[in-house]
């Protein structure tokens, strides 16, 4: 069997890709699994990694910066290009991971008759997969909430596979990689795929405070690329211990550790939270496509298992008092925790494979002139 993923442009629709497909590769061994990328040198590392193939595919994201005629000519230009690697490969079906960097691989598979399943992580669903929904055989959501915005196709809630390794790595500490003790109350504070300077700013600005609020507070704080260096000579003047990093990649054992974590509220993020089920407080990243990050983050404060602070109120006095509020009151951190693992979707992976195998089971094929398998 050979699936193709297509997708990218940010690290949250190609983590739940690799999710899925490690689930498929556990299942059948023999499956060549190639994802279909944007950006090399950003998403190439993760794939080549976890021994995947890459191929780049020509993507034109639409702004208000390219002219129509541009966007038309550059659009005509990659679906030809994915159509040339289609007919190379011969893929069974394709994975339409959300994102600009998937729309033109899933319409040339659509022209071409490869059956087509599409994966929707956010509350808000994105453009490109409301506009593709149309020729897709099955469309998998995260949230209940986002299913009634599909009006066509088969519409299946599953839940977004999270990073392999985070729920195996939801035992006991003592002896963690952060140095740290694992008694004591512990903030993690992160960005997500890109890191935040905002939040990195703010929180550098909060801590002294912070330090006299919450005896013993210890802080892991994963900067991003920008932004490490200031961190770590802010830490290293107070003296509070901390583990400062631009990333690291046993989140698993950084949400064991900690008692609350501060972020965005990408999918996956979100995903994430419940699955340990850490209380939160999230920063939705005010630019996102149609303002998704705070929709995905007002089904967690609505349910109680979070705060939102918008990112234009982000200040170190009002941080400062809802960040110790939350750490020193263990039994609303014990609340929270209840309440994001009851919105959890644990088994995710696997049932967004079963529908991939019912999808292909389900529909009885044919080869068309290409020698694709086509839905009849």
């Amino acid at each position: 069997m050979k699936i193709i993923f297509a997708g990218g442009g940010t690290g949250g629709h190609l983590m739940a890709g690799l999710s899925i497909a490690q689930e498929i590769s556990s299942r059948f061994p023999d499956t060549r699994v190639i994802f279909f990328g944007t950006d090399r040198n950003k998403e190439s590392r993760y794939i080549e990694e976890s021994n995947y193939e890459f191929k780049p595919i020509m993507a034109c994201k639409p702004t208000s910066f390219i002219r129509l005629p541009v966007f038309v000519f550059a659009s005509l230009i990659g679906i030809i290009h994915s159509l040339i690697n289609l007919f190379i490969i011969k893929p069974d079906i394709i994975i339409g991971l959300g994102g600009y960097g998937s729309a033109l691989p899933v319409v040339a598979a659509y022209i071409i008759g490869i059956p087509i399943v599409l994966i929707e992580p956010n509350v808000i669903p994105g453009r490109a997969n409301l506009k593709m929904e149309r020729w897709a055989d099955a469309v998998l959501c995260h949230w209940e909430s986002s299913k009634k915005r599909f009006k066509k196709g088969e519409v299946a809630v599953t839940g977004v596979p999270i990073r392999s390794g985070i729920l195996e790595n939801q035992t006991e500490v003592d002896n963690n990689p952060f140095g740290l003790d694992s008694q004591k109350k512990t903030l993690l504070i992160m960005g997500g795929s890109q890191g935040a300077q905002t939040i990195n700013k703010v929180m550098l600005q909060s801590i002294p405070k912070l330090q006299t609020l919450v005896p013993s507070l210890q802080i892991i704080h994963l900067t991003g690329k920008h932004g490490y260096q200031e961190a770590k000579e802010v830490y290293n003047g107070t003296g509070i211990n901390s583990f400062v990093s631009e990333f690291y990649n046993d989140i698993g054992a950084a949400y064991k550790l900690s008692d609350l974590v501060i972020s965005r509220s990408g999918a996956n993020t979100i995903a994430e939270i419940t699955a340990v089920g850490i209380p939160a407080i999230l920063i939705p990243y005010p630019y996102a496509t149609d303002n998704h990050q705070y929709w995905n983050a007002y089904e967690l404060s609505s349910a109680g298992g979070a705060l939102i602070i918008k990112q234009e109120e982000l200040e170190p006095e009002r941080v400062t008092k809802i960040v110790s509020d939350l750490l020193m009151n263990d039994e609303r951190l014990d609340n929270m925790k209840k309440i994001n693992r009851s919105l959890s979707k644990p088994f995710a992976a696997a049932r967004v494979v079963d529908k991939i195998c019912q999808t292909l089971k389900e529909k009885k094929v044919k080869k068309n002139v290409f020698g694709f398998v086509r839905p009849v």
